[in-house]
């Protein structure tokens, strides 16, 4: 009698294996390397030379028009908001910045947008809040980024 039981929970347990679904199965995410408001634009230094009233946030910027109105300093470029949304927030460090870098993908499995940013830090005291930023390609009205 305890044969028949086994090879059931044997049979039900290999159904539950195989057929969860692992990242792997989507295949590997294609980060890339995303546009910015100094490669795109001219503007020079933005980590230091704009400003946004967020803290230690980010907000998504769908607009000319909000992009004039919430980000102030020397960078004021016409971005193509047909083409890109801008993704700019403000984070407090603990120390110095020597860069920033940022990689974009959508994700393999769901196709859902994912930002990484990574602050380069230098050994230096100086605490700044710096403005990061990537012109991310245009978003849907009611889609998101994992940041």
């Amino acid at each position: 009698m305890k044969k028949p039981y086994i090879t059931l929970l044997t049979f039900v347990f290999m159904i539950i294996l195989f057929s969860c679904k692992n990242d792997d199965d989507c295949g590997s995410p294609n980060w890339i390397t995303p546009n910015n408001l100094e490669n795109e634009y001219g503007c020079v230094n933005t980590k230091y030379q704009m400003d946004i009233d967020l803290n230690n946030d980010y907000t998504i910027i769908r607009s000319q028009e909000s992009f004039d109105d919430l980000v102030t300093g020397t960078c004021a470029p016409q971005i193509d908001v047909s083409m890109y949304d801008l993704l700019i927030g403000k984070q407090a460090l603990t120390s110095g910045n020597t860069s920033i870098n940022y990689s974009f993908m959508n994700h393999p499995c769901n196709g859902e947008p994912y930002l990484q940013i990574d602050f380069i830090q230098n050994a230096t005291t100086e605490a700044p809040n710096l403005i990061y930023h990537s012109l991310i390609p245009k978003l849907n009205a009611s889609e998101t980024i994992s940041v």
